[in-house]
């Protein structure tokens, strides 16, 4: 993550209400901007310059929905802070970055919340070297935990990523199908994770990548919705996303990968 795309970073969170919102945005994926107001004391004008903040920072993402436009945490950024920056200032940032990033990933339950993730990220690069690396079995192994995709691009085809075990046979563990297929634009399909007994029980979800050309870089939003409730498929793509995809932005951009924890 490049100094010019840090600075809006920080300055969102160095300010206590913005960190309050992000908090309250994490337990409540989805929740609506007049229900964030409703939570401070100072008026509504000012919870909207604070979102307005945010999301500039690529900290909220904000959709439309009818009359209503729904919140939800996008944790890159903290993400690649962490990769990046922890371990060459750790002693200047370990402190204040770990508590941050322990209370985002906090599991508290909250009732009627919607249990959605939200990724955004912007990569410089072109869209045709960014759509190969999310959709080829020869280079998805780079950047998500050394998994390929294989699937038919074809609505309807199944779709795995494999690894291989240690004792050389091959390991599916997310199996699924194709929803939808725009090459460069947009790829849906089910998922559901295979790792064990327990976690092959939960209902399958859904994600989706979508692509935007903005000439320099190109916008990518994951979004991994429709579980039943939160689930262990879905604490563990919560923790396992945000690395894998500023993995993906280190890769993209520099050709090199992070030293990310082994998730399987």
């Amino acid at each position: 993550m490049s100094d010019k795309e840090l600075r809006p970073v920080f300055k969102a969170l160095a300010d206590e209400s913005r960190r309050r919102i992000l908090d309250i945005v994490k337990v409540n994926a989805g929740i609506s901007v007049g229900d964030v107001a409703e939570r401070f004391d100072f008026s509504r004008f000012a919870v909207m310059k604070h979102l307005r903040i945010l999301e500039e920072a690529n900290l909220l993402k904000i959709q439309k929905d009818g009359r209503f436009r729904k919140i939800y945490l996008n944790s890159v950024p903290i993400q690649m802070i962490y990769d990046r920056w922890l371990s060459k200032y750790s002693r200047h940032w370990a402190k204040g970055l770990t508590r941050l990033k322990y209370q985002l990933e906090d599991e508290e339950k909250i009732m009627n919340k919607e249990v959605k993730q939200v990724y955004v990220m912007y990569i410089r690069t072109g869209i045709e070297k960014l759509w190969k690396a999310l959709i080829t079995a020869d280079i998805t192994p780079e950047w998500f935990a050394g998994m390929s995709v294989r699937f038919e691009p074809k609505v309807g085809a199944p779709l795995t990523y494999e690894t291989n075990a240690p004792d050389g046979k091959i390991m599916r563990l997310v199996q699924g199908k194709v929803l939808e297929f725009l090459p460069q634009k947009s790829l849906t399909y089910s998922f559901s994770l295979q790792v064990d007994e327990k976690v092959k029980a939960d209902k399958e979800s859904r994600v989706r990548y979508e692509l935007e050309d903005l000439g320099e870089t190109i916008k990518l939003t994951v979004t991994h919705d429709q579980f039943e409730s939160e689930t262990q498929s879905y604490v563990g793509t919560s923790q396992g996303w945000p690395m894998h995809l500023s993995n993906l932005k280190t890769f993209i951009e520099t050709g090199k990968v992070l030293a990310l924890p082994k998730m399987h």
